[in-house]
């Protein structure tokens, strides 16, 4: 299976980022970031591996949330590709992201 990792996803591993360089330093940062793709890897041999987080019966998606320390990756798999539609810290409002993802 091939991962691709979208947008949105980039742009919120590089928010997440930023804010452990300027509060934990640049030493965590590349820990964090080595974390989050050691987990989405897994994913290319266990697609399953993440746990239900929510369902789209219109859009036939069942988006999946893989835990990775303090952060979830959230995706779906269609056919041979995993999309990783955004990487969320777990101290963030998990009633905010699932609504975020219903809009999508």
């Amino acid at each position: 299976m091939q991962i691709k990792w979208s947008e949105q996803s980039r742009s919120d591993l590089h928010g997440i980022l930023s804010y452990v360089v300027i509060n934990f330093g640049r030493r965590k940062a590349e820990e964090v970031l080595s974390n989050i793709r050691e987990h989405a890897e897994l994913l290319k041999d266990h697609p399953c591996l993440g746990r239900v987080f929510v369902k789209d019966p219109e859009l036939d998606i069942t988006y999946r949330a893989l835990t990775a320390k303090l952060n979830k990756i959230i995706y779906f798999v269609d056919n041979e590709t995993i999309t990783i539609v955004t990487v969320w810290q777990n101290r963030q409002d998990i009633s905010r992201l699932k609504k975020l993802i219903k809009e999508k």
